[in-house]
């Protein structure tokens, strides 16, 4: 069957007619391939260049998963995306699409070559969500999913500016109680110190990538109960994480004195 891209047109949202995909054969064979030849002008070397230590801690709470899973993570840069791909294990990171903002990476026009949206949905594994567009903006993703693909969302919605866990969007708890998919809680450490937002380069630093245990939830779950337990356990991830910072810099300041 030819895939094609029409069934999921962005134009059925108001504001998003100058966008571009999805693109249905992203996920391909001929897609697959393109992406894994370039996964190191794309991901690695850029992993490889800004994030020592790269820590990655978890990967045997995913290592008995089959089938697609919803993965989060808390948004903290133009890294994260990068960085968590690479940590994941091939059989997920080869199947695996990022929802990424429609309005930044998807506008039609672009000469860019990074922003053009062929070439952030064949290479980087991309696919458009409009901001404010409501459960309809996930359809595309859904359909991920029933293909048997891993689906990435940042449920904050965009990039922390400060040391803050911010509110968490809907979207996907809605995505696995319509699915019935487990969901990946992932926390990123490091990325907002090594390119914070409105930075338009990055500097060398310690990057993590921790995966937290997956999430089943029961079918008549609230969506409300079911976003506050996903963001509850990023959340506690977070917490450690600030203590051991805190802790870092006060043994620095005391190291200095």
């Amino acid at each position: 069957m030819r895939l094609q891209t029409a069934e999921f047109p962005l134009s059925n949202v108001a504001t998003a007619a100058p966008y571009a995909g999805p693109h249905r054969w992203q996920i391909s064979a001929g897609a697959r391939l393109i992406r894994r030849a370039l996964r190191h002008r794309t991901y690695t070397r850029w992993v490889r260049a800004y994030c020592d230590p790269f820590v990655v801690t978890g990967l045997g709470r995913i290592a008995s998963l089959r089938g697609p899973a919803i993965f989060i993570a808390n948004h903290q840069s133009h890294m994260d995306t990068l960085v968590l791909a690479e940590a994941m294990p091939p059989r997920i990171r080869d199947n695996l699409y990022f929802g990424a903002a429609a309005d930044r990476w998807f506008v039609r026009g672009r000469k860019k070559l990074e922003l053009n949206p062929l070439y952030q949905s064949i290479v980087l594994g991309n696919f458009p969500v409009v901001r404010g567009g409501g459960a309809k903006s996930l359809d595309y993703a859904r359909w991920l999913l029933q293909q048997g693909c891993n689906v990435c969302l940042f449920p904050e919605g965009t990039r922390a500016t400060d040391d803050e866990l911010g509110p968490f969007k809907q979207g996907p708890a809605l995505l696995a109680l319509a699915t019935d998919v487990p969901v990946v809680p992932v926390y990123l450490s490091g990325l907002r110190g090594i390119r914070p937002k409105g930075a338009l380069h990055a500097r060398r630093g310690a990057a993590g990538v921790h995966v937290l245990e997956p999430v089943r939830f029961v079918a008549d779950t609230p969506v409300v109960e079911a976003t506050a337990q996903l963001r509850a356990i990023l959340s506690r991830r977070h917490a450690v994480e600030r203590t051991y910072m805190r802790a870092m810099v006060r043994d620095a300041l005391h190291d200095a004195a």
